[in-house]
Formats: C-alpha cells, sequence, structure tokens
C-alpha cells in the first residue's frame, strides 16, 4: 500500500512538473519582453495556498486540470482562470505582436526543451524495444470485438510467419511500436466501408504487397483496430487478479503458458477460442515455472458484473528486444509523429480511433504510476512523450489554449484592429464548456480502465511491443498507450 502510495505521488510530481515547466516558458517570456504577469497557478479555479513574490501571486488553484499564467497584456482572462474579476487590460501599455507569440509559444517550447533533455538521459543509458518487424505469430482465428469468432485478418490476407513488414499505408515501419500505432490509427477504408491497410512485407528477398483489412479488438474497455499478428512466440504471465479461478489455483506471473488440455497454446488467438468453444468444466492449464511442467486445474468463472467466464489473469509475448539508443532528435520527431497520426485518426470520420480511447488527468497519472513501478528508464520515457504530446496540443488553433492566443493576436495583427472582447470571451468561455465535458468523459472512461487494473497483482513491465492479440480468457497486457494516447491496458 505505501508503495503504491509512493509510485502515485511521483507521478503526480511528474506530471505537476511538467505544467509546471510549460507554464515557467509563458513566465519567463512575458518578464523578458516587459509584460505584467499577475498569477502563475498550478491548477485553475479558486486559490488554495501560494505566496507573493516580485507582484506574481504563485498559487496551487482548486482543478488540477493543467496550469496557466495571467497576462493582463496579452488576453485578459482574469474571470476564467480563476482570478477576482479586475480589468488590468486596458490601465496596462499595449504590447506588440511578436510579444504576444513569444510568450504563447514558449510554453511549448518550454515542454520541448524537457522532453529533450529526458531523451539525453534515454540516448545514454539506452531503452529496450522490439526493433524487428518480423512477424512470429499469424493466427487463423481471433474474437472480435463483439465476441465473434471471425478469421485472421493477417492469415486471410496471406501474411506468413518469417515476413518482414516494411511500410503500412505507405509509413515506413522502424519497429514493432511503430507497426501498432498505425494500424490503431488508420483511417483508410474500402468502398463498402471496411478498415483498409495496404502493407509492403519481404518475404525470401523478395517485396510483396498486400491488402489486409484490420478488424476491431477490445483491449480492455476499448476497441481497436488489429491485424492479428506478433513478434513473439511464447506467452507469459503478466498479472494474476485474486479472487479468480487461476489465483486460487496458483498461477504466478512469470508462468510460460504452455498448453490447454494438453493442446499446445500456439497464440493468443488460440487461448480466445478455446474458451469461447468451452462447454463448462476445469481446464487443465499447462505451465512452465523455473524450468518445469505444472498442471494446474482450473474452472473457469463469471467475474460480478460480467457474462463471459474466464480465468482471471493476463499476459505478454516474450519479445527478442534490443537495448536502443536513439539520438534525442529522432525520439522526439517520432514521438510528434505518433502524436500527429493520433490527432488526425481521432478528426478523420474514416478511423476508429474515438474519444473514448483517450485518457484525461487520471489516465495519465495512472500511465505515469504503472511506468515508475516498472522502472525509472520507462518513466522518463513516458513523461518526454507526455512533455511533446502537451506541446503540440496546446499549440492548437483552440481558445483556451496558447494556440487560440496565437490566433486571436493574428487576426489582430491581419485585421489591423482587435478582436473584439465579447467574441473573445464567448469563443473561450465556450471552449472551456466543451473542455470541462471532454475532461468529465474521459476521466469517467479512466477511472473504469483503472478501475480494472485495481484486482491484480505484480505487474510485469510490457512497453516495447504493442498491442498484441486480445483474448476472450484473459486480456494481453496491452501497449496502447507506449505510443498514442494512453489508451490503456485492462484487466478482464
Amino acid at each position: 500500500m505505501l508503495l503504491n502510495i509512493f509510485y502515485i505521488a511521483i507521478a503526480l510530481a511528474a506530471l505537476g512538473f511538467s505544467i509546471f515547466v510549460h507554464e515557467l516558458g509563458h513566465f519567463l517570456a512575458a518578464k523578458k519582453r516587459g509584460l505584467k504577469a499577475d498569477r502563475f497557478s498550478i491548477g485553475f479555479g479558486p486559490r488554495l495556498f501560494g505566496w507573493k513574490w516580485m507582484d506574481t501571486d504563485f498559487r496551487i488553484s482548486l482543478f488540477p486540470l493543467g496550469g496557466y499564467v495571467s497576462l493582463p497584456q496579452l488576453a485578459d482572462m482574469g474571470r476564467l482562470e480563476g482570478g477576482e474579476g479586475e480589468d488590468e487590460a486596458e490601465a496596462l501599455p499595449p504590447i506588440s505582436y511578436a510579444d504576444k507569440m513569444i510568450v504563447a509559444v514558449m510554453g511549448a517550447v518550454f515542454n520541448v526543451i524537457f522532453a529533450f533533455c529526458l531523451s539525453l538521459v534515454l540516448w545514454g543509458v539506452g531503452r529496450d524495444v522490439v526493433v524487428s518487424t518480423e512477424v512470429n505469430s499469424v493466427p487463423e482465428e481471433i474474437l472480435n470485438h463483439e465476441g465473434v469468432v471471425v478469421p485472421g485478418p493477417a492469415y486471410e490476407a496471406g501474411l506468413q510467419v518469417g515476413d518482414q513488414i516494411i511500410t503500412i499505408d505507405g509509413a515506413r515501419i522502424r519497429n514493432w511500436v511503430e507497426l501498432n500505432n498505425v494500424i490503431m490509427t488508420g483511417t483508410q477504408r474500402d468502398d463498402t466501408g471496411r478498415p483498409l491497410a495496404e502493407l509492403e512485407v519481404l518475404r525470401d528477398g523478395e517485396i510483396k504487397n498486400l491488402t489486409i483489412h484490420p478488424v476491431l479488438i477490445d483491449v480492455g474497455i476499448d476497441s481497436i483496430r488489429s491485424i492479428a499478428v506478433d513478434p513473439g512466440t511464447d506467452l507469459v504471465v503478466s498479472q494474476v487478479q485474486k479472487n479468480m479461478p487461476a489465483f486460487e489455483a496458483g498461477l504466478q506471473p512469470e508462468d510460460q503458458l504452455f498448453a490447454l488440455d494438453g493442446q499446445p497454446i500456439t497464440s493468443s488467438a488460440f487461448l480466445s477460442l478455446y474458451l469461447d468453444k468451452h462447454t463448462g468444466g476445469v481446464i487443465e492449464l499447462t505451465v512452465i515455472r523455473e524450468g518445469q511442467e505444472i498442471v494446474l486445474p482450473i474452472e473457469p468463472k463469471v467475474a460480478t458484473g460480467e457474462s463471459t467466464p474466464r480465468f482471471g489473469f493476463s499476459y505478454y509475448y516474450q519479445y527478442a528486444t534490443e537495448r536502443v539508443h536513439l539520438n534525442p532528435i529522432d525520439q522526439i520527431v517520432a514521438m510528434a509523429r505518433t502524436m500527429k497520426q493520433t490527432l488526425f485518426a481521432l478528426i478523420s470520420p474514416k478511423s476508429d480511433v474515438k474519444i473514448g480511447n483517450m485518457s484525461g488527468p487520471i489516465g495519465i497519472v495512472h500511465g505515469l504510476t504503472s511506468m515508475a513501478r516498472y522502472g525509472w528508464i520507462d518513466l522518463i520515457w513516458f513523461l518526454a512523450l507526455i512533455n511533446v504530446n502537451l506541446a503540440i496540443f496546446n499549440v492548437l488553433p483552440i481558445p483556451v489554449l496558447d494556440g487560440g492566443h496565437m490566433t486571436f493576436a493574428t487576426i489582430s495583427k491581419l485585421t489591423g484592429r482587435p478582436v473584439p472582447r465579447r467574441i473573445m470571451e464567448g469563443s473561450y468561455t465556450l471552449c472551456i464548456v466543451i473542455l470541462l465535458s471532454f475532461m468529465l468523459y474521459v476521466s469517467y472512461r479512466d477511472i473504469l480502465r483503472v478501475g480494472l487494473d485495481a484486482g491484480v497483482i505484480e505487474d510485469k513491465p510490457n512497453t516495447t511491443a504493442g498491442t498484441e492479440g486480445t483474448s476472450n480468457i484473459e486480456r494481453p497486457t496491452s501497449n496502447v498507450e507506449s505510443e498514442t494516447s494512453e489508451v490503456e491496458s485492462a484487466q478482464p
């Protein structure tokens, strides 16, 4: 319990420091340009506590949804950002267009600088990733998100074990994480509306082009696109849910899954289909533990609030990883590319990425907590990813974000007159309502995801490969969060 509190505290501190870095960029730029800074707040709404220094109120505010620096000359946001309603903008000297743009963009710049510094550390120590894009598992059948047995998309398209995936939809694939991200954020569909992915693979020295129709699979409470392939062969238990049959039978994390009723477990899809066809009674699960075969008689059961019987464990593929020392520029470019793919998928009507797949503060803290538990290298990497995402998100041309300030400043510059205050405040108010509604919705989804993780013991890190195939018996440990937008793994 104390250890969990420790990890949560690390996660909160990491996220809070990222917000602080962002606002520090605004604050220092404003001071350098001679602007007045009323407040430097971590959080929004009423002031909880703080101190006054150099005419600035440094404060912690009630709602921990971000932070802000109140700059009356940039835009009078006093009433919206938690101020006391003072109207100082007209009493202060105006500032130039350059002042507005520099101050607005420096928050994002500081996040990128912070991510660069973290990436320098990763460059030095390296990070274990699945570099190979060679396919080692191509199941013939899988369960889709509706629990229906369907042909494996990759198998149906003719992909074979040993094929090396070179490109997907024209995008060069450098590792397994990129492979899964490109599939999950795909925006192509055929004339009938089926998801579509164009693959270029290397087989026996020859390039072959394949057209695959990804299907939706369940990962926790989320449904994502998958082509049902994996670079691994051996399946290893990562988590065991308390008070479920697998836990009561003595299954342990790190057990290698070997057979069900004497039939070799060849893929995650095999696990899914075996239980789907099981008519009841005890299943003999054979595992390898410390080199010895152990048979565990387990009778699947239906958990409270569910309709499908299961054992109560999750698993991951055992991958051949390499310690990669990627330079900071390449790291940041890869993170930015992933953010771009996610944003495009989010706004595209042809993708299967929805608002509900995103995470808010709760999900981010949960992800940081998991990474802190796994190790400091994973925590640093995830924190760098968050800062790149913060930088990109904040420069989007949306009112209340830095990009909104820049947009209004540019409109004023082009028209030669300021944007009417009622229009600014109206757009800010509307966007705040939308943003808060979004936060409430994704936070509700985050709580569901976190709740699914509450009953497991001893997590095993799996931040290198991406999402594996799904299972109706148990869920694989998922890494959609590794590069997209914290669509997290969940326990069934």
